[in-house]
């Protein structure tokens, strides 16, 4: 009896073990399968967004890399396997079906699914082996703490144990950084933020918050750099003086963490409202990444601020469209209604400014004059629009009549009523602070075409726009001589 026993509870032991292995196993590629996944939507995400993404692989240390040709390779077989019909991006354009999948939070079951499969066996197999072999740059510890912490022959993962340490670590580190923000050391933060991410790349609030001393404490006491002492940075395309070149970085950091963290709308908010809307001006990629912000688990008021950057960035017609969608989907918002009328005469004042340039560039008198009487009536309902909104006393909306002040210089100036037309302009500066860049331009135009005198101010803008445009069309490698 007790040797039957014995041999029962042999079989239960042996049968525990076996199904213990068999779990550790399961669980083992199951961690495997997340890695891989993980991988193939931050790929995605760089092919999709990053330009320089293509263009990688030149530098002497990324050659006997295998990012690029692994992930051409699951590219080709996603576009055999997938269940997609013609992707294409907001545009219209041809995109890869794994691009158009990953580039959705809501088909990541079809990302896992593919990842599941036997379609991408060999790609998985080969991932895991460059994975070993230290053969992909994009593959941070985020991914794979084993590889930083990994003992040779141990049965435990230590990196499971250490990865905790790690964050802790980080939050360490992080404490020094505050520290030296607070003692004014601004070059002793910046290495330190850059060890914090690499310790823990999921360590959200330290790329938002590194990206904002970058591109704001940073620069607080700094003055906009002349043009001639700026010069060119080829991996930026543009010239940069020191405080533009923070910006740049800031860019940089929050691009990385994009790149271990692509599912966070947060980052893509920061780097497309707070460093390309704010600081560079930049509202073509302010859409761009606002528009990426939007395609994840986002705040309600994230959409918001995509249409004012469309609307800054002259897309009328998108920005109302996107009000009008906002709108219907939270009905009691106060300050959409506001934009929608807003976008309505912006779209119609376009409208307007483009029958009038019909009319300067028309050869025929009859086309001439009926792009002339279409913009007369287009301006006329514009101007309606505006009035309905400007208001009066304390409610007045400055936005509404910076607008109806350059209409009515615009008017003035058809009629070449010089010294009228800049006394609206002069007016409108005061009144709107969001027309008074453009009023100001309009003034110097103005002037410079009547032959009028201009301010000491003015004379200054006018070097700066000459110097500005001087340097914009100066060969990428040609910097201003040191000290000129």
């Amino acid at each position: 009896m007790k040797k039957s026993s014995n041999i029962v509870l042999a079989v239960l032991i042996i049968a525990a073990l076996g199904l213990g292995s068999f779990q550790g196993r399961r669980i083992g590629r199951l961690r495997e399968s997340e890695l891989f996944y993980r991988w193939i939507l931050a790929e995605s995400t760089q092919y999709r967004l990053f330009p320089e993404f293509k263009a990688a692989g030149a530098e002497p240390e990324e050659r006997n890399m295998m990012d690029r040709p692994l992930f051409k390779e699951i590219l080709d077989v996603a576009e055999k396997v997938l269940p997609v019909q013609h992707a294409t991006d907001d545009k219209g354009n041809p995109l890869k079906k794994l691009i158009a999948v990953t580039s959705d939070d809501s088909q990541d079951k079809v990302v896992w699914d593919l990842v599941r499969s036997d379609a991408l066996t060999k790609q998985q197999a080969d991932f895991l082996k460059y994975l070993r072999e230290k053969k992909l740059t994009s593959v941070a510890s985020q991914f794979d703490p084993n590889s930083v912490y990994g003992e040779q022959g141990a049965n435990v993962g230590l990196g499971n144990i250490f990865f905790g340490f790690r964050q802790l670590a980080a939050n360490f580190v992080w404490l020094q950084v505050d520290r030296y923000w607070h003692q004014g050391m601004m070059h002793r933060m910046v290495p330190l933020m850059k060890t914090c991410v690499w310790l823990d790349p999921n360590f959200i609030d330290a790329y938002l918050v590194g990206a904002w001393h970058l591109a704001y404490n940073a620069t607080a006491k700094m003055s906009d750099t002349p043009e001639p002492l700026k010069k060119y940075y080829p991996e930026y395309g543009v010239r940069l003086g020191e405080k533009e070149l923070y910006y740049y970085m800031a860019v940089d950091f929050l691009k990385d963490g994009i790149r271990k963290n692509p599912r966070n709308y947060k980052l893509y908010f920061d780097l497309g409202f707070g460093i390309y809307e704010l600081k560079l001006k930049d509202y073509a990629n302010a859409v761009k990444y606002l528009s990426e912000a939007i395609r994840h688990r986002h705040d309600r008021w994230v959409p918001r601020q995509l249409y004012i950057a469309m609307e800054l960035n002259g897309q009328y017609e998108d920005a109302l469209a996107g009000w009008e969608d906002y709108l219907t989907k939270f009905p009691d918002n106060t300050t959409a209604p506001r934009f929608v009328e807003r976008d309505k005469a912006l779209v119609k004042e376009k409208e307007a400014d483009e029958a009038a340039e019909r009319a300067r560039n028309a050869t025929d008198p009859a086309a001439a004059e009926a792009a002339r009487a279409e913009a007369e009536r287009l301006r006329g309902e514009a101007l309606q629009m505006w009035q309905a909104q400007a208001g009066s006393g304390i409610e007045e909306d400055p936005f509404a009549v910076g607008r109806i002040m350059r209409m009515k210089a615009l008017k003035l100036i058809e009629e070449k009523q010089y010294y009228e037309a800049i006394a609206m302009l002069q007016n409108a500066w005061s009144k709107s602070a969001s027309f008074a860049d453009e009023a100001l331009s309009m003034i110097i135009d103005v002037k410079l075409k009547a032959g009028i005198p201009l301010s000491v101010s003015e004379k200054k803008a006018v070097m700066r726009r000459e110097e500005a445009e001087k340097y914009k069309n100066m060969p990428p490698n040609a910097n201003a001589p040191e000290g000129k």
